[in-house]
């Protein structure tokens, strides 16, 4: 597990102060992020972001996109940005997704957007407990990653296409993602339609989880 976490920060590492750290900055802009979420305004009803008062945001790359959604919403909330990498300047903290530095719903939304996939299932299954420890009662988290599909050749087609250099990445469908869900405080967990995703034309699983009121 530990090894997993590690190489996935050295992989971040090296993608945001490497060579390509140009591109990165460009995929990481909220135009870039707008173009891989193109329903946006769908998440903001989901999350209930227009009446939100917190927002945490523990994807990869930043908070633009999440401040984009905020704005967008309308939503008195600035948006608190997470990352596993310090080698990011856009973000507000860096922590290990089963250990976030927060009290107890702390939270009314939250989203995971393509961060999960590097990380082992026991991260996983951590991390959904921090998240149901920190959503407020009535808050909501939403989780996007890349899914699987039939084929096994284009799975590792797409591991290849959306492994950012990892050596290990799982491409988990509603099933795996609701049983590393399940049994974490959450009191609904519910798949939801996000698509169709144009960049990259990968299928994509998207959980929200919620905390009643």
């Amino acid at each position: 597990m530990i090894r997993r976490r590690r190489e996935a920060i050295s992989v971040r590492n090296r993608w945001l102060a490497g060579p390509q750290a140009a591109l990165a900055r460009a995929l990481d802009s909220p135009a870039a992020r707008a173009a891989l979420f193109p329903r946006a305004d769908k998440m903001i009803e989901l999350l209930q972001l227009d009446s939100a008062r917190t927002y945490l945001d523990v994807s990869l790359g930043g908070g633009a996109f999440a401040d984009l959604l905020a704005a967008r919403a309308g939503s008195p909330a600035r948006p608190v940005a997470l990352d596993l990498s310090t080698s990011s300047d856009a973000v507000d903290l860096v922590a290990w997704p089963e250990q976030l530095p927060f009290r107890d719903q702390s939270f009314d939304a939250v989203t995971v957007l393509h961060a999960i996939r590097g990380l082992d299932d026991d991260a996983v299954h951590g991390l959904a407990e921090e998240l149901s420890r920190i959503l407020a009662p009535g808050g909501a988290g939403l989780l996007v990653e890349f899914a699987p599909v039939r084929s096994a050749r284009l799975n590792d087609l797409h591991r290849r296409l959306v492994s950012g250099g990892c050596a290990e990445v799982d491409l988990r469908g509603w099933g795996r993602l609701a049983a590393l869900l399940t049994e974490c405080g959450f009191d609904a967990i519910d798949l939801v339609e996000l698509g169709p995703f144009a960049l990259p034309p990968i299928p994509r699983v998207s959980v929200l989880v919620r905390r009643r009121a």
